[in-house]
């Protein structure tokens, strides 16, 4: 059970109760399975039953958020702390079925950023995600290279098509036009407030690999150099 012990049901929205729940949902491991048990009225305690045979998996996800801060489960810790903060909840706990706290959440300070907003284009990487909207207006989901989630707008069909193309494949750097945000990582596109006008696909190939090919070219002049790396130098002007 996540109790947030100073609030009751009545006194937090809706959405924000199914958003604690969600995070909830992913600290315990959505392959295991977490089902709705209710919700205690005594303060707000959001209840979680999970299968017998998977019990012990959730339980390591738990332990595994606690012990590792770089994990992908205390990823679902620290968003339940921050939103405490945001929630003015200075802490809460985390309960297993004896109603013993196997972890105490504090609230995180909620960094504020100055807004801003500007109209521009510009570039963004990532990988497609997902692709939605039945009418001349689509929105493109896209995880970009710091596992944000962006959504772009594309009205163009053929343009959709191509994108669905490399969904969750390739590298694409999308070319978009419209309004874009400063976040503390950084200026990032507007969701649905910009408007896809290309892509090109990245060039994933490893350096090594980029080496390796140059290394077999025949007849680059190098390998008829006594001293290549002298040759090199001089031709750069270092010695």
């Amino acid at each position: 059970m996540l109790r947030l012990p100073q609030k009751r049901p009545h006194q937090l929205r809706l959405d924000r109760i199914s958003e604690y729940m969600r995070e909830l949902a992913s600290l315990l491991g959505l392959e295991n399975e977490p089902m709705f048990a209710g919700i205690k009225d005594a303060s707000t305690g959001l209840r979680a039953k999970i299968p017998l045979n998977r019990q012990n998996h959730a339980w390591k996800r738990v332990h595994t958020a606690k012990s590792d801060p770089t994990s992908r489960p205390a990823k679902h810790l620290r968003q339940i702390e921050t939103m405490l903060g945001e929630d003015q909840l200075s802490s809460a706990e985390l309960k297993d079925s004896n109603e013993k706290v196997v972890y105490l959440f504090q609230a995180h300070e909620q960094i504020v950023v100055s807004s801003a907003t500007i109209s521009q284009s510009g570039e963004v990487d990532g990988i497609v995600t997902g692709l939605v909207g039945a009418d001349d207006t689509m929105h493109l989901h896209l995880r970009d290279s710091l596992s944000r989630d962006l959504k772009l707008v594309v009205r163009s069909e053929a343009m959709a098509r191509a994108l669905l193309e490399h969904f969750r494949a390739s590298q694409i750097r999308l070319r978009v036009h419209g309004t874009w945000t400063r976040t503390e990582d950084g200026w990032i596109p507007e969701n649905n407030r910009c408007t896809v006008d290309g892509f090109d696909v990245l060039d994933e190939t490893s350096a090594s690999e980029v080496f390796a090919q140059i290394a077999v070219i025949g007849d680059d002049g190098w390998s008829d150099e006594a001293d290549p790396l002298a040759t090199w130098r001089d031709l750069r002007g270092t010695h």
